[in-house]
């Protein structure tokens, strides 16, 4: 039942009460508030709040549609004045919350960030309180989840401000941000669409939300999963003028080694352009390719690869005095009036061997410049002719405004909103004039905002890599840390931002990660381990981190348990209740096939003693009361029989994977050391004869590759033909676990194994 008084509306969704919700807006630097306002209501459900502002020539209509515990709030405003106004932070919603916690509830709250993506205690004192475009509660005691979300967010600004206090949650603002935008007169314009929801599941809502905004944007999501080699090549190119040679060496290593796996494309990153200076994507760097554009290009694709290039569009090094001059007006202004400085210190290419005092600053371009425009589609269009296929779009945060960290004072296009519109604006006439055939990586900017537009975007840190090895090098002259699960560029935060977007995944854009693909030695081996299993669940692409041409076969072959790619990304178990500081361990693939259904649970552990860790069926979306096998995939061993939980200990600095089906006490696949998914990508069909007393399964690998199936039965059978197998039997269960190795000849393997019964009385 809807409550409206003085223009304060109060509301009830699933008995959590929303009290005194009070809607302003900013027009010419003045609060005009709802509290005077004329009401049409439709029905209980179904309302508008019409507010007149005489004094600005303003009407505000405010609408309300309420539905299956949630609402939606929109609104449009009228300028019927004879001269433009300005519009500022349009709040949708502004009220007190009564009922969603008691002081004693545990409340877990997910504000996502820009940086560091995480769940917090809502007690935590760590806890941001701003969060942009959605909030999602969890009170854990009550099973009860609440979300605040604008469904829209690609011209305003979208934040929403937690508020609380000792004794809960307090309260909750929502608003969108118009940053001065003029609206003309005789003019009205909408505002962004927000939602509140109450319910018992937070993933639900979570994926609710992906599913509503997806149907909004309508992306064009890219079908197959990028897999690549690393061409800026950290940890093999040595600086000289060799790196030609290098990326050729590894193609060749690639198409030899890991061939018939599908990858595809070379990412040069900043070698390909003069000296490394952003600004300079024409002019080809001689310096580092002697051989030349046209030659290295050819000798890329002769080897069945698109190259791929590092751009960072709205960047402009201030060492380009020509280019500088050309672009002047193009350059925005940051809040003081003076040339927005993005870089202080360009560290990289040629300027990284420079004395500090000298080295170049990076300058932000206006996306919504002209110039700026004709500039970057000259570039892309000339990129396009010479092949590149494949972009990593970085550092976007410097064209993006008041949705990141660099607002600037005024843009070229004022038909633009500032920030959020001049932004995707501009990524929409890139990735035109790429081509629709042409993978766009976002990294370092806004994600969210890049959802409809760019293919892949990153959501995580610099997972899996390090910077040049050489002394010019600012961060650390290695590929790699090793012994600090926590260091930023880590497997811990790379599972965090993994846990933190996987509802996204495949909905606005393909999730990526994990960045690197980086498992060689001195990794340790459980690191390798960990950095594989968050690839194979991320479902994002894989790009190549190490010197193909020579890695060990061992290491070689974690890379290829991560191949083919799956495309969906894995469930975060314990987003909500392994919250900050601690984090998500638990990640969880429910895999159905015609052949049959199975799970797979990784279980991460990177604290530095080891964990025992349980975890009850239940919260795996397992039946109650059911036995299954379990197979444990790094270790290749079976665990046995389970029901209702399963309790096992995980080595520090490591990962567990685990693969769970019915125990229908017939053979069945326990797993295969092929895939860390053990049959999603490689086992084609499996079937059990039970009449015959035949097991029959075929797999699919790259010929030349080889591998193991792994082949449960319970007691009392045998088998009958045992030519090329390795049989054991497990003294606990009286089971056995068969080994099936087979070599791939050919392509597709198929198999069938024959088993007999054995006699009641034998105790063999």
């Amino acid at each position: 039942m809807v409550k409206i008084e003085n223009g304060l509306i109060s509301f009830c969704l699933n008995e959590i009460l929303f009290k005194e919700c009070l809607m302003s807006l900013d027009v010419d630097d003045g609060i005009l508030k709802s509290v005077s306002s004329e009401i049409s209501i439709k029905d209980k459900s179904n309302f508008i709040l019409h507010c007149k502002f005489p004094e600005k020539n303003i009407e505000w209509e405010i609408f309300f549609k309420e539905s299956n515990g949630e609402q939606v709030i929109e609104s449009k405003i009228m300028n019927y004045g004879k001269r433009a106004v300005k519009l500022g932070k349009v709040f949708l919603l502004d009220t007190k919350i009564e009922g969603f916690r008691n002081e004693q509830d545990e409340v877990a709250v997910f504000p996502l960030q820009i940086y560091g993506q995480k769940v917090y205690r809502i007690d935590d004192p760590e806890m941001p309180e701003n969060s942009q475009v959605i909030v999602q509660f969890c009170n854990n005691t009550k099973n009860l989840s609440l979300q605040g979300a604008f469904l829209t967010f690609q011209r305003c600004n979208t934040k929403l401000v937690v508020k609380r206090s000792v004794h809960g949650l307090d309260g909750l603002q929502a608003y969108c941000d118009f940053a001065g935008w003029e609206l003309a007169p005789g003019k009205s314009t909408s505002t962004e669409i927000f939602r509140i929801i109450v319910g018992d599941n937070p993933y639900t809502q979570l994926e609710n939300w992906a599913d509503k905004v997806k149907d909004i944007i309508k992306p064009d999501i890219w079908e197959n999963t990028p897999l690549g080699f690393n061409g800026c090549a950290w940890a093999i190119f040595d600086g000289k003028d060799n790196y030609a040679k290098v990326v050729s060496e590894n193609l060749n290593a690639i198409n030899k080694r890991l061939a018939g796996f599908g990858f595809k494309y070379l990412w040069t990153s900043m070698h390909n352009f003069e000296g490394g200076l952003p600004g300079n994507w024409l002019k080809w760097n001689y310096k580092h390719i002697p051989c030349g554009r046209k030659k290295f290009i050819k000798m890329v694709r002769s080897k069945g690869f698109l190259p791929g290039f590092w751009i960072a569009p709205f960047y402009l090094c201030s060492s380009l005095t020509d280019l500088l001059k050309e672009l002047e007006d193009a350059i925005l202004q940051n809040l003081e009036g003076e040339k927005m400085i993005v870089c202080e210190e360009w560290r990289h290419g040629d300027a990284g061997k420079l004395p500090k005092k000298e080295r170049p600053c990076i300058y932000a371009l206006d996306p919504s410049h002209p110039k700026t425009i004709k500039f970057l589609k000259n570039v892309f269009k000339t990129y396009r002719k010479w092949g590149i296929r494949y972009y990593m779009v970085d550092f976007l945060e410097a064209g993006a405004g008041n949705i990141h960290r660099f607002p600037y004072k005024k843009h070229f296009n004022k038909k633009l909103v500032a920030g959020p519109e001049v932004y995707t604006n501009a990524l929409k006439i890139l990735k035109k004039t790429a081509g629709k055939d042409t993978y766009l990586l976002s990294s370092t900017g806004p994600q969210l905002h890049n959802a409809g537009i760019l293919d892949g975007v990153r959501v995580g840190n610099d997972f899996g890599e390090g910077r040049d090895i050489n002394k010019e090098s600012f961060f650390y002259p290695a590929s790699y840390v090793i012994n600090k699960c926590d260091f930023w560029t880590g497997p811990k935060e790379a599972l965090l931002s993994q846990a933190a977007n996987y509802f996204t995944h495949r909905k606005f854009y393909i999730a990526d990660s994990s960045n690197l693909l980086t498992v060689d030695k001195p990794i340790p081996l459980t690191h390798a381990q960990i950095h594989a299993t968050i690839h194979a669940f991320s479902g994002g692409p894989t790009i190549l981190g190490d010197d193909i041409r020579n890695i060990s076969e061992e290491r070689l072959n974690i890379i290829k348990k991560t191949l083919p790619r799956s495309k969906e990304i894995g469930f975060p178990v314990d987003l909500f209740t392994s919250v900050s500081p601690d984090y998500p361990k638990l990640f969880l693939r429910s895999i159905v096939k015609p052949w049959g259904e199975y799970k797979v649970l990784a279980i991460y552990n990177f604290d530095p003693v080891p964990k025992n860790i349980k975890v009850p069926f239940e919260t795996l979306g397992m039946e109650k009361g059911q036995s299954y096998l379990v197979w444990d995939f790094w270790n290749e061993k079976f665990e046995g029989k389970r029901i209702d939980n399963i309790d096992i200990n995980v080595r520090q600095e490591s990962v567990t994977v685990l693969r769970f089906v019915k125990d229908k006490e017939q053979p069945v696949i326990l797993g295969t050391d092929m895939h860390i998914m053990m049959g999603e990508m490689e086992i084609k069909d499996f079937e059990y004869n039970s009449k015959k007393m035949e097991c029959c399964f075929t797999v699919e690998r790259p010929k030349g590759e080889s591998g193991t199936v792994f082949i449960y039965a319970p007691e009392n059978i045998y088998v009958k033909k045992t030519d090329g197998l390795h049989i054991s039997k497990d003294g606990n269960y009286n089971t056995l676990v068969i080994a099936v190795p087979l070599k791939f000849k050919k392509k597709v393997v198929k198999k069938i194994i024959n088993f007999g019964q054995m006699e009641k009385d034998c105790n063999c």
